[in-house]
């Protein structure tokens, strides 16, 4: 008897736990959208728009991420993503162009793209500039920007731009730095 109160109780909290993460993300074809409160993970196709969200394990995005005031756990984009007020606490790997702002890199960022722009964020960690078919590629660090480690591109012609008292505590590896 105990035995089917405990299943059932189970039941009945997992039940509870999907009923708030649909209230949490709408989703349709093409689009989700998630608003404050906690999902567990998130694989999305197309366009991802999140705002006030918290999501305890894998962020999968294959397509654009907005994010506004989220905090991810590990953060993985197979397009572009626009970053407000946002906080990764594990590795993140951005397979597109990347805009940051306010925002926090806990651990190592890895980008692949020909533009990276940070504007007042801060990377704990190495940023690596993975190869993209354009061998130029470009970061921007803007309004107090900060890298506390490496950048290093793979192609080896990169240009950090350190704008607006932006600062890097490693070195630049495989590229220039221009003050601006």
């Amino acid at each position: 008897m105990k035995f089917k109160q405990a299943v059932s109780a189970m039941l009945l909290t997992s039940a509870i736990g999907a009923v708030h993460a649909d209230e949490v993300c709408k989703y349709m074809p093409g689009h989700i959208t998630c608003g404050k409160g906690e999902v567990k993970k998130l694989i999305g196709n197309g366009s991802v728009t999140l705002n006030g969200t918290k999501i305890t394990h894998k962020t999968q995005v294959n397509g654009t991420l907005n994010a506004d005031d989220v905090t991810f756990n590990s953060l993985d984009v197979s397009g572009s993503a626009t970053l407000t007020e946002c906080k990764v606490l594990q590795e993140a790997q951005i397979k597109g162009a990347l805009k940051a702002s306010s925002s926090v890199f806990e651990q190592p960022l890895t980008v692949h793209s020909t533009t990276t722009k940070l504007i007042d964020s801060k990377v704990n960690a190495n940023l690596y500039i993975k190869h993209t078919d354009t061998p130029n590629q470009e970061v921007f660090l803007e309004r107090h920007s900060e890298i506390n480690g490496d950048i290093i591109f793979e192609d080896g012609q990169g240009k950090v731009y350190v704008r607006g008292d932006s600062k890097i505590s490693g070195q630049v590896i495989g590229g220039n730095i221009i003050n601006k």
